[in-house]
């Protein structure tokens, strides 16, 4: 009776047909066997005592990578963007200052996000293929005196790594609390939050962790939770901290509704998890520089250039290459997936046409992987040079 009603048509949804490529790109990466038996676990109640468990496993794992005691700690329903807004929003309130420590695309997000809530916004620029110094911070700090410092850990926008021991201390010297994105190195890159004096920090699954994007890891030191206890402004509903505390049994059996969690991507966080705690941390953190190294060194056998000059300043999970003069990078992305079935990237904000972004990671990082990229990678080199003659 409904039928000529209907003001839409019903569309054709045809099943196409392709075969997945190596996802060696800067993110999402390929994710572990485990991973996808994980996602198809059964879908529960988010009230369900099951459930609860999971989310407990959950909290001591992300305890683990983070390492840090603090009992604020859990996953956040949505991309690493949502961890970045909930950090934000949960710490720093209207007419309140932020730094941004900007090298990157992640920081011009940190900075936009930070404008539409608003937060006064400080930023300090210095080029993508650097990192900053310690002494360079303190200065601005100290003129500054803002209520948290944002800055990303690893870059996958530029291929760079911030070396973060004693900027924690030098936060709290100046009354600041320092909030980190870790999305693209936490499980690759050694990280140790409550070390180092990190007082908020988020990730995502995609990267080093090797699980589905869709839901990102977070964590607030002690030091933090004093902070909000004490605000006067109230972050957006989905991205309270405090509520998500409750529903995720932070301290104590609360288990307060707040939404409902996605169980699929539960269990493959879960079992990301599994994987780095089976692993352990000091071996995972071994395996990615190892197999790094060994690509970098495939990387100067073909004449190619690192964009980033430094070692100590480049990142695990991220390479950025530079081609030579006279390449396409779109063309050399297209050519390497047409032909090798290998993803790579072309560059992100600051690198845009500077260079390629090769993400090897998680699951990825072993030193076949690498070897297959490099070698795809001398044929393109070879093909590209011969198409242009």
């Amino acid at each position: 009776m409904y039928e000529e009603k209907l003001i839409i048509p019903r569309p054709t949804i045809v099943d196409r047909q392709f075969t997945k490529p190596l996802l060696c790109g800067p993110g999402p990466c390929d994710i572990w066997p485990s991973v996808a038996e994980a996602l198809s676990k059964p879908v529960l109640s988010p009230l369900c005592d099951e459930l609860f468990d999971v989310m407990d496993d959950i909290r001591a794992g992300l305890q683990y990578v983070f390492q840090t005691k603090s009992k604020l700690v859990l996953a956040i329903s949505g991309s690493g963007h949502s961890g970045m807004e909930t950090v934000i929003s949960n710490i720093v309130g209207p007419n309140e200052t932020i730094l941004i420590c900007c090298r990157g695309i992640w920081d011009d997000r940190a900075l936009e996000m930070s404008k539409r809530y608003g937060i006064k916004t400080k930023v300090h620029r210095i080029l993508f293929n650097n990192t900053f110094s310690l002494t360079l911070i303190e200065g601005i700090l100290k003129i500054l005196r803002p209520k948290a410092l944002f800055i990303t850990h690893g870059d996958s926008s530029t291929g760079s790594v911030q070396k973060l021991e004693g900027l924690g201390k030098l936060c709290h010297k100046y009354g600041a609390l320092l909030l980190v994105d870790t999305v693209v190195s936490l499980a690759s890159e050694p990280f140790f939050m409550d070390e180092w004096g990190v007082d908020g920090v988020y990730s995502s699954t995609q990267k080093g962790l090797s699980g589905p994007a869709g839901i990102s890891p977070i964590a607030f030191s002690e030091r933090a939770q004093e902070v909000i206890k004490k605000r006067n402004f109230k972050p957006p509903f989905y991205f309270d901290i405090e509520l998500l505390a409750a529903q995720w049994n932070c301290f104590g059996n609360t288990r307060q509704y707040h939404h409902t969690l996605s169980p699929p991507l539960l269990w493959a966080l879960r079992s990301c998890l599994k994987e780095v705690i089976n692993e352990t941390l000091p071996k995972v953190w071994a395996r990615h520089a190892e197999t790094t190294a060994h690509f970098h060194k495939r990387i100067e056998q073909l004449s190619l250039e690192l964009l980033i000059p430094k070692p100590e300043d480049r990142l695990v999970t991220v390479t950025t290459v530079v081609l030579p003069k006279g390449y396409d990078y779109m063309e050399f992305v297209k050519y390497m997936r047409n032909k090798h079935n290998i993803l790579i990237f072309p560059g992100l904000g600051p690198t845009v046409g500077k260079a390629l972004r090769i993400g090897i990671m998680g699951v990825n990082s072993t030193i076949q992987v690498a070897d297959a990229i490099a070698d795809a990678m001398a044929d393109t080199l070879i093909a590209l040079k011969k198409s242009s003659l």
